[in-house]
């Protein structure tokens, strides 16, 4: 690994970085410095952009990655926040004694993780990151190479671009050896790629296999060369199901292809590809979505089913032009995907309880449940229809799409082309004689009265709707001229909801909460001090990320008569909270997720990033006793 010894620059190369994009100017990279020096704590510049708002924590990593090629390997460690200061410190004293490489102290002290490190020494020596995989690989290059041979001098040879040069996957960009070895090979037709040394030796270890099989089958290697896109792309789609990924981001850099998945509502960096197989990935990825493989400079978009065992998925593509080539995006829906039952949302007892009870028990009006796209509105909505969906209940729905199949459902999903609207689909419902109606969006006023018709004529009405709480559900009604009086008197409920992700149960360790953290929440260290907090260090099960999975965290709204009134009267949003929250016992969504916080499901870091800030937060002790 190429590692600079020399201790870190007082420099702010990202600042500069910074600059150069135009992310932040130079007022306020001398402010930030300056604030810099005079904190009595020692902070990196980071941190400070981060306070003064001047960046964002993207807008550094960014920079980083794009001029990361000028900085020393402690100092772009420290600047992407990935070790402190005073471990790199301690790294370069073990370096120094035991003279080793400043990589490999930083491992041994546990401060960062070989991927983590990996990606970073990429960045700065400008070559991509890839974790090989045997059905990745282009069949041709591995022709008259053998797995003793690769074993000896620990090197994958990866793919051959157009030109002729094979990319050869490392751990080690200066291992003399392996070099060598690579040169004698190769000549000077190679480029090089860094890669985790327990990926390139499984690897070699799988083409062992695969060499021993065939050779016992006496058979040879036959594919052709175009059959090793379709594997890789293949690979790319089954690792993404693997890993339960909702997105695949297939996104051409300047140098590099750079594949991530979205992973519990974050985009988690996976690997980089070399540039030269964009066109034949796109190519086959359109072939599959039948979109024309011909058009380069238009965007297009389309669908296809896939298997990945005995599970099939529908997958949605999207392809975008940008200045460095075509960019897809790929939602991956699974046709099999198991419904939650109502205990398994994750609301609080009581909350739970009262959704029963006040919301899917009453016979009519107009339930909504909101929230931004990705925050789990649909998976409510088909668990409240599951409670529901009774032998005596007719339960009609017009979606777009149908996303789950649920027997007992009378389920239409939309088709503007053959004249399937959302508008002429409304009008059909009502005819239908239905107890239940379900409109997967409300987007307009056409459709926001459907729904308040409806539940005029004594129906139950579900939909979702895009709003930030529950609040601005009924004021988005408001908004679209819906008469204050049919809001109050068909709106029973209104349900606002986030993911946020679980802490990794594989690697949780003992965490303090940040004092900043806790300010924002309005908490202090006193009214924490009784209860233990973790926070993931990463590991393999969670892609090196913290955390496994995701908890919701709610907001429910039952309206009453004061609630009623103040809607009719227009009163503004913090008025209608403080009535809500005083007289209907509304649990805001942020107090919720410091209840699941406070008990071990998350982090402070994630109830900041993800819930819609709140004032008059209640004690911590009264949020625990409402949310039991």
């Amino acid at each position: 690994m190429n590692q600079s010894e020399r201790a870190p620059d007082k420099r702010s190369l990202v600042g500069e970085a910074l600059v150069k994009e135009g992310v932040i100017t130079e007022e306020q990279l001398a402010r930030a410095l300056r604030i810099q020096q005079l904190l009595e704590q020692p902070r990196q510049l980071r941190e400070v952009l981060l306070e003064l708002g001047f960046a964002t924590k993207k807008a550094i990593a960014d920079a980083i990655n794009k001029h990361g090629s000028g900085m020393r390997l402690g100092d772009m460690l420290v600047e992407q926040g990935l070790v402190s200061m005073e471990s790199l410190e301690s790294a370069l004293t073990m370096q120094k004694e035991r003279g080793m490489k400043l990589g490999e102290a930083l491992i041994e002290l546990g401060v960062i993780n070989e991927r983590t490190l990996l990606q970073s020494l990429a960045t700065q020596a400008r070559v991509p990151f890839i974790e090989p995989v045997l059905g990745m690989i282009e069949p041709s290059v591995l022709s008259g190479v053998s797995p003793d041979y690769l074993t000896r001098y620990q090197f994958v040879p990866f793919s051959r671009s157009e030109d002729g040069r094979v990319r050869v996957v490392v751990n080690e960009l200066q291992e003399q050896n392996c070099l060598q070895a690579i040169q004698e090979f190769y000549r000077d037709e190679f480029d090089l790629a860094l890669g985790p040394k327990d990926a390139i030796r499984q690897c070699i270890e799988d083409f062992r296999r695969f060499r021993t099989e065939r050779s016992r089958e006496g058979q040879g290697r036959t594919e052709q060369a175009g059959d090793s896109i379709v594997q890789l792309v293949n690979h790319i789609i089954a690792t993404a199901v693997d890993e339960r990924a909702s997105d695949i981001h297939i996104e051409p850099m300047s140098d590099k292809i750079r594949i991530r998945y979205r992973i519990d509502g974050v985009l988690v960096y996976k690997t980089d590809l070399p540039l030269d197989l964009l066109p034949r990935i796109i190519s086959r990825i359109k072939v599959l979505s039948e979109v024309n493989i011909t058009e380069h400079q238009r965007h297009q978009g389309g669908r296809f089913l896939y298997s990945v065992g005995v599970k099939e998925f529908d997958l949605r593509l999207s392809i975008y032009v940008t200045v460095h080539g075509e960019c897809a995006v790929i939602r991956i829906l699974s046709k099999q995907t198991g419904l939650l039952e109502l205990d398994e949302l994750g609301m609080n007892r009581a909350m739970k309880e009262r959704y029963r009870v006040d919301v899917l028990d009453v016979p009519t009006g107009v339930v909504l449940i909101t929230g931004p796209t990705g925050s789990g509105k649909t998976t409510t909505l088909y668990s409240s229809l599951a409670y529901s969906n009774k032998i005596d209940m007719k339960i009609i729905t017009a979606e777009d799409p149908v996303e789950y199949m649920i027997d007992g459902l009378i389920q239409c999903s939309i088709h503007d082309k053959i004249g399937r609207t959302f508008e002429s689909t409304l009008r059909e419902i009502v005819r239908q004689d239905p107890d239940i109606i379900v409109l997967g969006e409300i987007r307009d006023r056409t459709s926001a009265e459907t729904a308040i018709q409806a539940a005029l004529t004594g129906h139950k009405v579900y939909s979702t709707f895009h709003t930030e709480d529950t609040i601005g559900g009924l004021l988005r009604l408001i908004d679209m001229d819906i008469e204050t009086f049919l809001i109050s008197s068909t709106v029973i409920s209104v349900v606002a909801q986030r993911l946020l992700r679980r802490v990794c149960s594989h690697c949780a360790t003992p965490v303090a909460p940040l004092p900043r953290e806790l300010d924002r929440l309005g908490l202090s260290l006193e009214d924490v001090h009784d209860f233990e907090f973790k926070r993931g260090q990463g590991c393999k099960l969670c892609n090196y990320t913290g955390y496994h999975g995701r908890v919701g965290a709610y907001e429910l709204l039952v309206l009453n008569e004061e609630v009623k009134e103040a809607i009719l009267a227009k009163r503004p949003a913090h008025t209608i909270r403080r009535i809500s929250t005083e007289t209907t016992g509304l649990i805001s969504m942020r107090e919720d997720a410091i209840a699941k916080t406070v008990r071990g499901f998350t982090t402070f870091e994630e109830v900041l990033r993800h819930t819609p800030r709140t004032f008059d937060t209640r004690s911590l002790k009264q949020i625990l006793a409402m949310t039991q």
